[in-house]
């Protein structure tokens, strides 16, 4: 830092008042300027901690004449982070009986969100094949076999791969073994076309359920679970 001019005139100023005439060395100019910045220094400090006292006053709930505690900045530190987790979220859009076997049964699925996963299941007799359609364009057949994990051991069902834009679903369930009469691997529309006519007209109890599913955050509550948790329980 170097002397300005006002500390050269109270360094001088301070010179004449002590009535000394040897002259004003470097030396003497060098001690001066240090008690100068030494006096302002303290100043200064004094005055950041007037500020720093203020706002805390500021800062403290009423009352909080009291001295703060030494562990305060400790216990704030110690607070566990939050965690965010996830859980699936279900939702059954459609649920319908119907009994036709050997024909075309259309279902109208209700608007939803894209970003959702569609399920599609079929409830019908054990080994009965069930052939599907998307907005008039046929997809697959499926095998009327699949065991639900609760409830009545005795029902059966076929999984459909369903797009999830889809607005109408055409369901044509025959009795086992029908594909295999058509004699040729089933293949395209036509195909499909030929084995429900030839399956013949049938009845037999079934139900179709449609279900959607998405994934939401949270932080607590039934179903949320975290990445640092074993994602199955043990045994």
């Amino acid at each position: 830092m170097t002397i300005t001019e006002s500390e050269l005139r109270e360094i001088l100023d301070r010179e004449s008042d002590d009535g000394l005439h040897g002259g004003v060395t470097v030396a003497d100019v060098d001690r001066r300027v240090r008690r100068i910045r030494r006096r302002r220094l303290r100043a200064l400090g004094g005055t950041v901690a007037a500020g720093l006292a203020a706002a805390l006053v500021f800062t403290l709930p009423e009352g909080g004449s009291a001295p703060v505690p030494d562990d305060v900045w400790t216990g704030v530190m110690a607070q566990p982070s939050p965690r965010y987790g996830a859980r699936t979220i279900t939702d059954t859009i459609l649920e319908k009986k119907f009994s036709a076997m050997g024909e075309r049964v259309t279902f109208d699925l209700p608007e939803r969100r894209r970003e959702w996963m569609l399920w599609v299941q079929v409830h019908c007799p054990r080994q009965a094949e069930v052939l599907y359609w998307e907005e008039g364009v046929y997809q697959s057949a499926r095998l009327c076999n699949e065991l639900p994990k609760e409830g009545d051991r005795s029902d059966f069902f076929a999984s459909l791969m369903v797009e999830n834009d889809i607005k109408h679903l055409e369901v044509a369930v025959v009795p086992p073994g029908s594909i295999r009469k058509l004699g040729r691997p089933l293949i395209n529309d036509k195909d499909a076309r030929q084995v429900v006519r030839d399956a013949g007209k049938s009845r037999a109890d079934m139900r179709i359920l449609a279900m959607t599913s998405w994934i939401e955050s949270c932080d607590s509550g039934p179903g949320c679970r975290f990445a640092d948790e074993n994602r199955f329980p043990p045994g």
